[in-house]
């Protein structure tokens, strides 16, 4: 009678898998999503109203920052008026990338 025994085992084998998954399924927990210092606004999963109310209050956190000014982020205003100079030094005649790479056998450039 070895055919009952091994549907047995099987039967045995599947089972056991279904209620460690189960378990597995039940034990998976969603890690909080928090802003700002360690036990402050966190919200379970990240997601929904709560996540737009923490986003409101790191938008707050940061306006206060002074990071960005207003004058930067105007509309259809641009950095440097000055065309093909860098943004970070805004004077006429400056390459915003001059070119500064050196000779070599490849580009046979004579100098």
């Amino acid at each position: 009678m070895p055919p009952p025994r091994r549907a047995a085992l099987a039967a045995a084998a599947v089972l056991l898998l279904l209620v460690v998954a189960a378990a597995t399924a039940q034990a998976v927990e969603v890690a909080p999503y928090c802003v700002g210092e360690p036990g402050e606004e966190c919200v379970a999963g990240g997601g929904g109203e709560e996540a737009v109310a923490v986003s409101a209050a790191a938008r707050r956190r940061l306006q206060g920052g002074g990071y960005i000014s207003y004058d930067a982020m105007r509309r259809n205003a641009v950095p440097c008026s000055y065309r093909g100079a860098s943004y970070y030094n805004c004077r006429p005649g400056g390459q915003a990338n001059p070119y500064t790479r050196g000779c070599s056998a490849i580009t046979q450039c004579r100098g």
